[in-house]
């Protein structure tokens, strides 16, 4: 009996750490989608809808071809799961255009300390729900990603005086949203595979931009093919590998702590930035991305409540 426990421990333990791996893996995509976008915002012009509308597009269309072609089982129509589905893709089309507003009416510092707080009350949110503190690991993992955050921000710097009002609802739409993004995406996980999920609510997602900006509004720059490569590449990295991998993770470690490991993307981004895009790092950035990697240890010694797994 002792071994057999000490057996499902050990298994729990892997998947948790599989799902870690695969949600560090997506952090490290969007830290360097982070980058690849700011430069086609910066230099190609492209506006914050069209990159968001030809993202979910391309990626959706990009997970149905892999499907198509190597795993044709995961194109089942699903029809118990659309409306799960549906409002999966709804937040997709909403977390990043959220975001992104908040990034241009907002000091970036205080629009990723909004975001990347979804952690923190995701296990505010569960601690009242259970009636049950987090575990000690969870909690010092918080900790370290919010000094993490703070420190890789450098938020102290900046004057809050006369925030952008629109901005501030921006920034908290997006954080609700990116919160039931991760909950619709569990939530999803129990009936659908990752692949499915991620391409049908991706579909959902562009099919929604397209209303709001039909193909003949979209600037005629957008249409330059070097800009067009890029934003493929972002449809490629910057979304279909990355929420594959982050909806795979979901079935392994509770929203919560996948929120937690998520904040590894500003290390990422930071890193990338700091290589590809000429940006500094102060000895307080460095410290900041210590302690986020210092969360994501901690995290491996904390065990975690188990997943229900898929059901069909």
């Amino acid at each position: 009996m002792a071994l057999k426990k000490k057996s499902q421990q050990g298994g729990r333990s892997s998947k948790q750490a599989l799902g870690f791996s695969m949600v560090a893996a997506a952090s490290l995509l969007f830290g360097f989608n982070g980058n690849l976008s700011r430069v086609l915002f910066d230099q190609r012009g492209v506006t914050p809808i069209t990159l968001v509308e030809f993202r979910m597009l391309i990626g959706g269309l990009c997970l149905l071809v892999v499907m198509l072609i190597g795993w044709r089982q995961g194109l089942k129509w699903y029809a118990r799961s659309w409306g799960w589905i549906i409002a999966f893709g709804l937040t997709l089309a909403m977390v990043t255009y959220t975001y992104f507003m908040a990034i241009s009416l907002l000091p970036i510092a205080v629009a990723l300390i909004i975001q990347f707080s979804a952690a923190a009350w995701m296990a505010l949110g569960e601690a009242i729900w259970k009636r049950k503190l987090p575990s000690l690991p969870v909690i010092i993992a918080l900790i370290c990603t919010l000094c993490g955050l703070l420190l890789l921000t450098g938020v102290w710097n900046l004057s809050l005086n006369g925030l952008n009002l629109v901005g501030l609802l921006f920034g908290v739409l997006a954080l609700l949203f990116f919160i039931a993004y991760l909950l619709l995406g569990k939530r999803i996980g129990r009936d659908v595979p990752s692949l499915p999920a991620t391409a049908y609510g991706a579909i959902v997602a562009g099919i929604f931009w397209l209303f709001v900006q039909p193909p003949w509004s979209i600037p005629a720059s957008t249409w330059d093919w070097q800009t067009l490569l890029l934003i493929t590449v972002v449809g490629v990295a910057g979304m279909a590998i990355p929420f594959a991998l982050e909806l795979g993770a979901l079935r392994h470690v509770d929203a919560t702590r996948v929120g937690i490991v998520t904040t590894l993307e500003l290390v990422a981004g930071s890193i990338i930035a700091y290589f590809w895009l000429g940006q500094q790092l102060d000895i307080a950035q460095i410290i900041g991305c210590v302690l986020v990697l210092a969360a994501l240890i901690v995290l491996q010694y904390d065990q975690a409540p188990e997943v229900p797994s898929l059901t069909s």
